[in-house]
Order: structure tokens, then sequence, then C-alpha cells
């Protein structure tokens, strides 16, 4: 594919699995993110897919128990990023809560772990998604 400044371009890579409404989901989600991102080889390794896998858990975790219906994990990848969608049934949108001894950490965990990451109604529901980078910054590195 080619941009509109004549570079280019690799279309974006998309998995989707759907859930089941079950307490085991978020471990089903977890593997599937691991194995989706070792197939792809896109550069991503170590901490990186470990972040990915800790977001996708955290975000279907919230799925499961704010929204309705079955989440939909969806995975992108695109050259030096992933992005990773959860949708569900519930128009509500998150906001992080406070942090308490009996939880509230989940969406601060993904907003420390996401270069970007947000909500928005879609369709009857919403999606919440997040970003991070597919491969370590060089900067990163010693």
């Amino acid at each position: 594919m080619i941009d509109g400044a004549g570079v280019e371009t690799r279309a974006p890579v998309v998995a989707e699995l759907r859930l089941a409404e079950r307490s085991s989901s978020a471990a089903v989600a977890r593997q599937f993110t691991r194995s989706t991102l070792a197939r792809w080889q896109n550069g991503t390794r170590g901490e990186h897919v470990e972040d990915a896998v800790l977001v996708v858990s955290e975000l279907v975790t919230n799925a499961l128990l704010h929204g309705h219906g079955t989440p939909l994990v969806r995975l992108l990848g695109s050259g030096d990023r992933i992005r990773v969608e959860i949708c569900d049934d519930s128009p509500l949108l998150p906001i992080a809560p406070r942090v308490t001894p009996s939880g509230g950490l989940g969406l601060r965990v993904v907003e420390q772990l996401s270069s970007a990451w947000g909500a928005s109604r879609r369709g009857r529901g919403k999606v919440v998604w997040c970003e991070l980078p597919a491969a370590p910054d060089p900067t990163e590195l010693d």
C-alpha cells in the first residue's frame, strides 16, 4: 500500500476473538494475545508482549465486570505499534476510579503501560482501546 506521501506502508494486521461471559475469559484473552503477537513476529518481544497481555487482561476483566454481552478482543498491528480494542454492549464509558485496597487499579495499569488509551461509543455499546509500542524504543536500550 502507498500512502499519500508516496511512502510504501503495510496494511495493519488484525486478529479478533469473541469471548464468552465467564470468569475464564480473561485467561483465554491473555493466551490469544500472546499467541497472536508471537505469530505476527512484528518486532514484538519480551516486556512489550507482556505489557499487551496485561492490558488485554485488565480491559477484558473490566468488560466482564461492568459491560454487557460477550466482549470482543481486537488486536491491530501496524508498523511500530499495537492497538488493543475491547468492545462490549454497554454504552457507559469507563472512568478511572480512585484506587482502593479492594480495586481500581485496572485502568491505571492500562494508562501506565500504554502510549495512549481511550474509549468511545460504538453502535449500542463501546470500545475501550489502547496503543503500545510493538518493539522496544531504541532510547530504552543500553
